[in-house]
This record gives structure tokens, C-alpha cells and sequence, in this order.
């Protein structure tokens, strides 16, 4: 079904977390990475509760179920003249959709990289069995390239293996189960070393704290192992790990995620556990909590929009004093070369970009895009709060005049006052005129956009003379679900994309069926009258919303959505 088809394909997307499974048994016991999702049959359950449960129960699950199967026959039909294709499509998509019904296992474990030892191992729970399709596809693959496929007995199963340069792949049945093997080592000596208990992640600290996640039931879950990966690369290249180090990376220890669904909406947890004082790019993070109240008034008709607080005043001492610590690991002498030129640019312009720029700016960025601004996100507006808007705008007007002339024309700048702020167009002049960019001050707020129509907008809805954005009946439910004050928003309504995509499909799908004939042997015309109306699919999702917090150990970004939308 297409619905789940995609959840199998995307478990990222509709995540959650399981309980322990043998499945882990197999998995390398050094895994920096971590993956599993349950499967659909365990959760079916609580999915169909959900808001997309409940519209895939309708006319539009109907519909997601007949576009799939209608995109499968057009898709054999299409190769029906290549007799060893078709069969290979349909073992494929029989083991995505296994895939979503029994889950998928995921480990990676790399050890050292010179000489490399690496070891990934996927385990499709059930694929094996009677009734499994992995097995039976990769068998055929291997045929149809003629790989030179080995079998080996160890224990009760054979091994089968293939090896790819330096790379060895192995497959064999677990039981019930599907393992696949891709790595640096032997395939038959890690099947080995399962029935000898040497494998799997039961003595994992990072994957019992994943474990013991009670916060709500969850249907997929993992971890990426940060601290672990960086240890290799710094065994590896001691000049790496100093990078790592300046870049403040090495301030991530880990990374875990949660995900299942609750009531209506489908809920996801991402935790970053940090170590150590923050350096490099992480000290620009900020721990100060912010709330609704301290945004800008938005367009009404905002589909999208999200905001963060954020130490832009902190910028230009950590990226200058990142790129100087990172050039000195190699070349100490050309980082004091690159430290002058700076100087002199400043000098040149007449501008101290750390105090009259960076140190100006304030602690919340906000984004959004209406349909009102521009069309498709032409209109998308970046605000920052700042500190002095005249200080700030007489630096950036220093600096614009600095700008060296260009060869495709001249770089013009236009100053227009508007509504007590001021707007700042940026044009190249020339043979072929081009509108680079806009910007603008209004009192304590900067902003940014492609053209002059956003900014305009922005600034009105600040002096009240446009309508206002204002949290509909939907959203402040989900809002009450988080903290009233946060380090980051972010809030999207699906209802608006699937409402477009379905009022369009109507007229794409009357075109192909039109064209289709000609073009593809055995074509069959799809039924318009299966399309749902685009209200009556939406009328039970709602806004998604994702929250993050910092307390300084953990940074936790945490999400219910009704539609998780990957634009």
C-alpha cells in the first residue's frame, strides 16, 4: 500500500522505539549506529488512532492504495519487453512492503580505519521464511550478474558470500530472519562469531539508554555514537581529531532518537547529550528560552514558520578564532597571514565587523514564507533581532559601498525609507539586469529577503496595518503539549501542501492517461474518480510542531505532527 510503503521506505520520517528484540543479538557489539524499526503489525493499532490514521482509513487511503498498485503495473508493463526485470520489481516491492510489516534492524560498527575494519549488518525480521522475498531477490541478482557466490555451512545455515574489491557481502537465513552482511571481514567468520555469542548489543551502554526510554510507546528507535566515531578518527589522524576539536564536534557525545505514535498525532524525541564546555561552531548555541511573545508579528497566512534563539553576537570571535585554530594545525605562519588580511579589509572599509556588525545582533532569529509575500517560497523572510537598527544600518551601508566593482556589471544599491524602517536593495546593473538581494532595518529587527515585497509586508504587519498571524484552535491544542518557553519552534501545516497536491491530481493524471497509451504497452487508464476532494483528506490532520530545549547537558528537539512532510 502506498501509505505503508512509504512509512517503510522513510521509518525516519514516522519514527518510534520498540522493545528489545533477539534481532539486536546480531548486530556488531561496537555499533556506532544504531536502527530499528518494529514493523507496522505491532503498531497498527495505535497508527490508525493517529490523524494520517484516520485520513488513510478514508477515501484517501483508498486512493494512496490504488496509485500504488495502478504505478506497479505501469512500471512491469513498461518492461514487460525485458522478461528478467519485471519479476525482479515485483520480489522487490513484495520485501518493502515485508519490510514495513516486520520491521528493519540496522548496526554499523567501525573499528579502525587503516588497515579498515568495518562491519554493517541489516537484519530483515522474517524475510527468511517460507513466505520471505529477500532471500529468493538476492539469489536472483546474484544470477542475472553472475557473481561468483560461495556457500558455506556454519551451524545449520549456509553462508552464502560475494566479495567486491576490498568489500565482502553475505547473506544467509537466521532462522526466520534475513541477515545481510557488508564489510572489511569475513561474512562466514562474523555468522561464526553469533552462535559463539562474540556479536549483538545486550552489553551496549549507549543502546541500554536507548532501551530504557519510557516516555511514551514508541515503534523505532537508535543512536549514533559520536564520541565512538570520533575516537577512530582521531586513532586514525591525530591532525583530524584537533579539527574535530576546534570545531567544538567533539562537544557531541551522542545522539539518540524515539519515535512512535500518541492519540492523534505521531511523536519523535531527539536527544543530543553534550560533554565538556562548548567551543567552536556549539558555542553558538544558546541556552536562553524564548516564547511566542518574543517573535514578530507573522503574515496571517503563514503555512510555516520557525525561530531560535541563538548567539549571532558570538559569531564573528568563533568563526574567526575557529578558521585561525584549524589553519594553525597545518600552517601557522598562513594563518597569521590570513588574520592580517582581515584587519586590513576591516581597516579598508572602515568597518569592525565584531563590533558594529556581529555585536549588534540580539538573540532570536526567526523564518517564515507566506503566500501573500511571494509565490512558492519566493517570499521566504529571515529576521534577526538587533540591538541599535541605526548603528546597524549605517555599518551595512559602509560595507555595501566597500564592495569591489564587478566585471558582469555594477553592483547598485538602493535606499528607500518606508514606514519608519528602511529597505535596502541590492541590484547588479549591466548588460543583464538582477535583482541580488533586499534588506532591511525596522527598529530592533533586521531582515532579509530575495525582494522588496516581504519587507514591506514584514514592517506593515509590525505597524498593524496588515492582518496578523494568529494560533488557530488546532495549534494552541498542540502547543499546550510543550513547554510555554523553549530554545527553538519550529511550526509547519501540512494541510495547505497535501490540500495543492491533491486539487492538481485530478488534471496531472487526465494528462497521462491521455499520453500514456501511445507510449506504454498495456497502458491502463487510471480512475479519476478515485481521487479524494482535498478538504475531506486533511480535515483531521492538524499543525505539526517541533520543540527544542537546552539545559546545557542534553539539547532535545521534540515533535508531534499529524503529517510529517519531508518539504
Amino acid at each position: 500500500m502506498m501509505k505503508r510503503i512509504v512509512l517503510g521506505l522513510c521509518v525516519v520520517l514516522l519514527p518510534g522505539v520498540a522493545r528489545a528484540q533477539n534481532q539486536e543479538n546480531y548486530l556488531p557489539s561496537k555499533s556506532q549506529l544504531y536502527f530499528r524499526f518494529d514493523g507496522m503489525k505491532m503498531h497498527q493499532a495505535a497508527f490508525d488512532k493517529t490523524a494520517v490514521g484516520k485520513m488513510m482509513q478514508g477515501d484517501t487511503g483508498k486512493f494512496l492504495d490504488e496509485l500504488w498498485k495502478y504505478a506497479q503495473e505501469q512500471i512491469i508493463n513498461a518492461t514487460q519487453f525485458e522478461p528478467k526485470v519485471a519479476p525482479l520489481l515485483k520480489d522487490f516491492g513484495k520485501l518493502v512492503s515485508s519490510m514495513h510489516q516486520d520491521g528493519l534492524v540496522l548496526g554499523v560498527g567501525v573499528e579502525q580505519i587503516n588497515p579498515p575494519l568495518v562491519q554493517a549488518v541489516v537484519v530483515f525480521p522474517k524475510a527468511a521464511g517460507e513466505s520471505g522475498t529477500l532471500m529468493p531477490l538476492i539469489q536472483k541478482i546474484a544470477e542475472e550478474t553472475k557473481a561468483d557466490v560461495k556457500s558455506t555451512k556454519v551451524g545449520k545455515r549456509f553462508v552464502n558470500t560475494v566479495s567486491v574489491q576490498f568489500l565482502q557481502m553475505g547473506w544467509w537465513a537466521q532462522g526466520q530472519d534475513a541477515v545481510v552482511f557488508i564489510g572489511t571481514s569475513d561474512p562466514v567468520a562474523y555468522a561464526r562469531d553469533i552462535d559463539a555469542a562474540k556479536t549483538g548489543l545486550a552489553g551496549n551502554a549507549l543502546f541500554m539508554k536507548t532501551q530504557s526510554f519510557k516516555e511514551f510507546t514508541t515503534a523505532s528507535r537508535g543512536y549514533f555514537d559520536m564520541a565512538g566515531v570520533l575516537q577512530v578518527v582521531s586513532d586514525f589522524a591525530p591532525p583530524a581529531a584537533r579539527i574535530i576539536d576546534e570545531l567544538g564536534i567533539k562537544g557531541i557525545k551522542n545522539i539518540t532518537f524515539h519515535s512512535g505514535f500518541e492519540g492523534l498525532a505521531e511523536r519523535s524525541v531527539v536527544d543530543m547529550e553534550m560533554v565538556g564546555t562548548r567551543k567552536g561552531l556549539l558555542s553558538l548555541t544558546s541556552q536562553k528560552k524564548i516564547s511566542l511573545k518574543d517573535l514578530p508579528v507573522l503574515p496571517n497566512d503563514i503555512t510555516a514558520f520557525s525561530a531560535s534563539s541563538i548567539s549571532l553576537n558570538k559569531a564573528y570571535n568563533v568563526l574567526t578564532g575557529t578558521l585561525d585554530n584549524i589553519i594553525r594545525v597545518f600552517d601557522p605562519n598562513q594563518a597569521d597571514n590570513i588574520q592580517e588580511q582581515i584587519k586590513a579589509f576591516e581597516g579598508a572599509v572602515g568597518v569592525d565587523f565584531e563590533k558594529e556588525i556581529f555585536s549588534n545582533f540580539g538573540d532570536v532569529m526567526v523564518s517564515y514564507s507566506s503566500p501573500s509575500d511571494g509565490f512558492l517560497g519566493t517570499g521566504a523572510v529571515i529576521a534577526i533581532q538587533v540591538k541599535d537598527g541605526k548603528k546597524l544600518n549605517a555599518s551595512i551601508a559602509k560595507l555595501l559601498k566597500a564592495i569591489p566593482a564587478n566585471p558582469g556589471g555594477e553592483l547598485v544599491t538602493k535606499k528607500k525609507p518606508y514606514m519608519g524602517g528602511e529597505i535596502m536593495t541590492l541590484q547588479l546593473v549591466g548588460q543583464a539586469n538582477a535583482n541580488l538581494a533586499t534588506l532591511g532595518i525596522y527598529k530592533n529587527w533586521f531582515i532579509y529577503a530575495s525582494y522588496p515585497q516581504p519587507i514591506k509586508g514584514f514592517i506593515l504587519r509590525q505597524e498593524g496595518q496588515l492582518p496578523a498571524w494568529k494560533a488557530d484552535e488546532s495549534l494552541t491544542k498542540a502547543l499546550a503539549q510543550f513547554p510555554q518557553e523553549f530554545t527553538s519552534i519550529k511550526v509547519s501545516d501540512p494541510r495547505p501542501s497535501v490540500q495543492m497536491l491533491l486539487s492538481i491530481t485530478p488534471t496531472v493524471m487526465n494528462v497521462v492517461n491521455s499520453v500514456g497509451g501511445p507510449f506504454v504497452p498495456g497502458f491502463k487508464s487510471f480512475d479519476l474518480d478515485l481521487i479524494p476532494h482535498a478538504q475531506d483528506a486533511t480535515r483531521h490532520l492538524f499543525p505539526n510542531v517541533t520543540v527544542g530545549t537546552d539545559d546545557g547537558k542534553r539539547i532535545r528537539s521534540e515533535t508531534r505532527a499529524s503529517l510529517s512532510l519531508p518539504f
